[in-house]
């Protein structure tokens, strides 16, 4: 069984090529799939190309501050034509509903789960999870327990993680009746008392590690990860570099390390 994983999009292209050489069984997808922190419509070139009147303006003001231009001036600026309806018209075309037109195309390879990110809420109407669930093959489970190719996957959204009280119920529901932990956000060492065989993470860390013996590997918006297992068993995990397509590994940080004990790196 392969599966493959990713999260934290910049931009839609290029993964749809990714699933068809990678030919995986089962696809993961972990949050901010419809905006990111690092999403490419933040981003000063974006905005140069798609926004009309921004790259104009942008020179004026850096003409009028020269060496008092500073983040914080762009900033504003962006968010400025941020409230536009053309940044909101652009910005659907050219990602969210690049989200969904990526569906359409895994659903037609693989078997497709879905959990929602906490920058999937960054524009309301963006991310539906009935419309998601309409298109074949795919499943947002954020909160749900569902059966995929012999195995029990668990969904943990950032809703799910981030709220304790919610994150409780949901592990005392679902200990020892979960294989693999597809999760967004924080609270890791509590979701691997589940004992899962692997947890899935999406966020803004890269790499693969042990979190109380559980294998777990981050992905972030810089990876996708291919996993592959024979008889439920994990035999290789591998993470590769979204732009370039190359294999990456990563050391633990030490900042990590002290500031997470039970934090430790993955053997493989």
């Amino acid at each position: 069984m392969k599966i493959l994983a990713i999260s934290d999009v910049v931009r839609w292209e290029g993964y749809e090529k990714i699933v068809d050489e990678i030919k995986p069984d089962v696809i993961v997808l972990a949050g901010d799939l419809t905006s990111d922190g690092f999403a490419c419509f933040w981003c000063s070139e974006w905005f140069e190309e798609n926004i009309p009147g921004f790259l104009k303006e942008e020179r004026e003001l850096m003409r009028k501050f020269g060496n008092k231009w500073n983040a914080d001036l762009l900033n504003s600026l962006k968010e400025k034509y941020v409230n536009t309806k053309k940044f909101h018209e652009t910005r659907k075309k050219l990602h969210v509903n690049r989200f969904y037109q990526f569906l359409k195309h895994a659903g037609k390879k693989s078997q497709v789960l879905v959990i929602r990110g906490n920058h999937d809420e960054d524009f309301e109407g963006d991310y539906v999870p009935e419309r998601i669930n309409k298109i074949r093959e795919c499943k947002e489970i954020s909160g749900k327990i569902v059966n995929t190719c012999g195995m029990r996957f668990l969904g943990l959204g950032f809703n799910e993680t981030h709220y304790l009280r919610i994150l409780k119920s949901l592990i005392n529901a679902c200990k020892g009746k979960v294989d693999i932990v597809i999760m967004h956000g924080e609270n890791i060492l509590a979701v691997s008392s589940i004992k899962p065989k692997l947890i899935i993470r999406g966020g803004y860390v890269t790499g693969k590690y042990l979190v109380n013996g559980v294998p777990s590997f981050w992905n972030s918006w810089r990876v996708y990860t291919v996993i592959n297992l024979e008889n439920k068993e994990i035999r290789e995990i591998s993470q590769y570099d979204v732009n370039r397509g190359t294999e990456v590994s990563w050391s633990l940080p030490k900042l990590q390390v002290q500031r997470y004990k039970w934090l430790k790196p993955y053997p493989i």
